[in-house]
């Protein structure tokens, strides 16, 4: 494998040993993979191919299968279930935007392909820090295959927390940042879908005299949650509670009135009880059905002066002294949500890239990558003395 000094990186390498730069066959092997995360065989398989490029590189692993046969890896520079400072990152990827995007494809300096930067780019980072690291400090990884979309009997990360896997001081979540790159996070919003529901009486649309049509109900109510909510003091600081309409039901066709009408929120929500505030809100404000689910992601919000947090962000102002590099708070959620309980400090970071999701460009810098493998190493080396 090729050796790799970054001129940004110079103040860590003065001090430390060359590394290799990530695995470029890693991460076009794991991106052929299309572990959509619906699709479990797929998934199971990317857990394989991981475990198995991570044992060849004498790293501890182990798989645990949760109760509806979906995998998830664990894995650590020591054996052992309960480790230091724990990385958390997901082998899911959503599925393809365009035919051909689990064939990768390396061009001035990116890696293209569905799951580039969400979060394959990451997960090859923290594979590659842990092989740097191998039989040296505390540092484990869980590799989860289920954050984009829940399915099976539990989440794979919940399952590892129940069969023993608990990170005891530090947790560095490898994901996107949402819309900021190259910071280090220490905040996500809480996520919950709430569905109002507007109760009436179907029938023909050619009559609709003798109906009790429920849209119209639907429609006036929210319009007055959009009155109700309050108006934000600042537009531009998005730390703020966000309800967003995103699906709408009501008949499955047009010359039908229907029983009842949806309409569903997206909620990102500041608060540890924000969703039962926003369900009693919702109440109030409309007089209509209100359905919260019974789970979903609390916010996760950090001090920034934890010492851990202190002395990562030091290190990747050290690994790029000609970057700002903000410590920011994010609208999105990650497997952060699942170790709420836990009361550790929680970052998340993300290498450089972009079209998470929506895009058929989506793609992750490798020279980004190389940087954060090498910071990493650095940052996790004097932890360990």
């Amino acid at each position: 494998m090729r050796m790799k000094i970054l001129p940004v990186l110079a103040a860590v390498i003065l001090v430390l040993p060359l590394y290799a730069e990530v695995d470029r066959d890693l991460l076009l092997g794991l991106l052929r993979i299309p572990s959509v995360t619906k699709d479990q065989a797929q998934n199971n398989r990317a857990v394989e191919y991981m475990k198995g490029w991570l044992d060849a590189h004498g790293v501890f692993t182990a798989v645990e299968t949760n109760e509806a046969g979906r995998a998830a890896l664990y894995a650590a520079t020591v054996p052992g279930k309960c480790h230091d400072i724990v990385f958390v990152t997901h082998l899911d990827v959503v599925p393809p935007s365009c035919d051909g995007q689990f064939e990768p494809v390396v061009k001035d300096g990116f890696v293209y392909g569905r799951g580039a930067c969400d979060t394959k780019g990451n997960v090859a980072v923290i594979a590659q820090t842990l092989a740097n690291l191998a039989g040296k400090g505390s540092v484990g990884a869980v590799f989860a295959t289920d954050e984009e979309t829940r399915t099976g009997a539990s989440d794979t990360p919940t399952h590892l927390l129940n069969v023993g896997y608990v990170p005891q001081k530090f947790l560095i979540i490898g994901d996107t940042n949402g819309e900021f790159t190259d910071s280090l996070t220490v905040a996500e919003k809480g996520h919950v879908a709430i569905t109002l529901r507007a109760h009436g009486r179907g029938g023909h649309s050619s009559m609709p005299w003798a109906a009790d049509n429920p849209v119209p109900k639907l429609l006036a109510a929210y319009a007055k949650v959009q009155a109700a909510l309050p108006k934000p003091a600042d537009p531009n600081d998005h730390w703020r509670n966000d309800l967003t309409p995103t699906r709408l039901l009501g008949s499955p066709q047009a010359n039908i009135i229907p029983d009842t009408a949806e309409m569903t929120f997206s909620y990102r929500f500041i608060d540890p009880d924000g969703a039962e505030k926003m369900k009693a809100f919702l109440e109030e404000t409309t007089g209509l059905e209100v359905i919260l689910p019974k789970t979903w992601r609390p916010p996760v919000i950090t001090d920034p002066a934890n010492p851990y947090v202190q002395a990562l962000h030091a290190a990747m102002r050290r690994a790029w002294p000609d970057r700002e590099i903000p410590l920011t708070k994010m609208s999105c959620a990650t497997d952060a949500t699942r170790y709420v309980h836990l009361a550790l400090p929680t970052v998340i970071f993300g290498a450089t890239g972009f079209g998470a999701h929506a895009t058929r460009d989506e793609r992750v810098s490798l020279a980004s990558l190389d940087g954060y493998e090498a910071m990493f190493t650095a940052f996790l080396t004097e932890q360990a003395k």
